[in-house]
């Protein structure tokens, strides 16, 4: 979970820094890794599924 953590704040630093639509695009990519480990470790291995699934059902 703490590695999540790391890496959403990395991902938001790092979007900032090189800006423009580069910096959306490499920035959205490590937030999204960060909440992937950061809901792997609140909820376990199956978590990632029940969100996805939940998140395409809206």
């Amino acid at each position: 979970m703490l590695l999540g953590g790391l890496l959403i704040a990395a991902g938001v630093v790092t979007g900032l820094l090189l800006g423009g639509w580069l910096g959306l695009g490499v920035g959205a990519l490590i937030v999204i890794l960060g909440y992937y480990f950061v809901v792997l470790g609140m909820g376990g291995q199956h978590a990632w599924l029940e969100i996805f699934q939940e998140f395409f059902n809206m």
